[in-house]
């Protein structure tokens, strides 16, 4: 058995000591040829392109939603690494049944994560808008019209807000009205916050009037239902401490069992009905992850 383990592992690192210099004997050429077309060269994403895999689309959905500034093929690539290291050392470790653990835990364990932390993306964009209308509210008292007020705010906010903002700005500097413009921004992003904001500045783009003085308003408006919402999210914090207590004891007990006891650990590791125990328990305990951050869960 030992044998039999270290011949896989050998193998493994055979395959992957292979994967890694045909990636830099690829991205050498791909350097090369990229000098000779005169575009700039980056030989750690030659490489990774040509060595991993185009991640799936929901993944690049998934780090889109939860705000996380990553590449996707990226977070792919290390993802693929960790499972297969993951793999061999529960291999040499604890033979199949652990390495069948480690592929469960690899897997389903960063799915869980970024599914528990969908809708971030939306939260950190609201989050900046008071900022950006303010912005906009100095532009216009420094005597910008709306249109400019809207392209300087775009040009110094950063992330998704920023990247909405330029959108807007790009489509008015190209003949569009700014109120439809807006229109389409909040029907792509229809989040209360946004339909706030976008109602204003449509407001004031055709009626004129005190626009400064309204975006102050509006801006305010939002740091007050964020300022509730932080509130709320700290009453709750206790009932999401008891979720993450209560989806991590059946895991800490498990481990606890299996190293004290060697009957436990072959029974679990080493017999089909363990792997199933182990595998259903591990799922439903995932299941229940989400359940509960699902209730605990404040929308505000």
């Amino acid at each position: 058995m030992n044998i039999a383990l270290g011949t896989l592992v050998a193998s493994l690192v055979m395959v992957v000591v292979l994967a890694l210099r045909g990636a830099v004997a690829r991205g050498r050429g791909s350097r090369v040829a990229r000098r000779l077309e005169g575009a700039p060269t980056s030989s750690g994403r030659a490489a990774l392109v040509a060595v991993v895999p185009q991640p799936p689309a929901r993944l690049v959905r998934g780090l889109a939603d939860a705000g996380l500034v990553l590449d996707a093929r990226r977070a792919w690539g290390a993802w693929l690494v960790t499972v297969a290291l993951a793999l061999c050392v529960a291999l040499v470790a604890g033979g199949p049944g652990l390495g069948v653990v480690a592929v469960l835990i690899t897997t389903v364990g960063p799915a869980v994560g970024l599914r528990a932390a969908s809708g971030r993306a939306d939260r950190l964009l609201e989050d900046g808008l008071p900022d950006a209308l303010e912005a906009m509210a100095r532009a216009l008292r420094s005597g910008a019209s709306l249109r400019q007020a809207v392209a300087e705010a775009a040009a110094a906010t950063p992330g998704a807000l920023g990247a909405d903002l330029s959108g807007v700005a790009h489509e008015v500097s190209h003949g569009r009205a700014l109120a439809d413009a807006l229109d389409g921004w909040a029907a792509q992003r229809p989040l209360p916050g946004v339909r706030l904001a976008t109602s204003a500045l449509g407001l004031g783009a055709e009626t004129g009037g005190a626009q400064a003085r309204a975006l102050d308003g509006v801006a305010a408006t939002l740091r007050s239902r964020q300022a509730v919402g932080r509130e709320v999210r700290a009453l709750s914090s206790q009932a999401r401490l008891s979720g993450v207590v209560i989806t991590l004891a059946p895991l800490g007990f498990s481990a606890l069992a299996a190293a004290t006891d060697e009957r436990t650990a072959s029974f679990l590791l080493a017999t089909p009905l363990g792997l199933v125990c182990l595998s259903v328990g591990l799922a439903l305990d995932a299941v229940a992850a989400l359940w509960m951050h699902r209730l605990s869960r404040v929308e505000a």
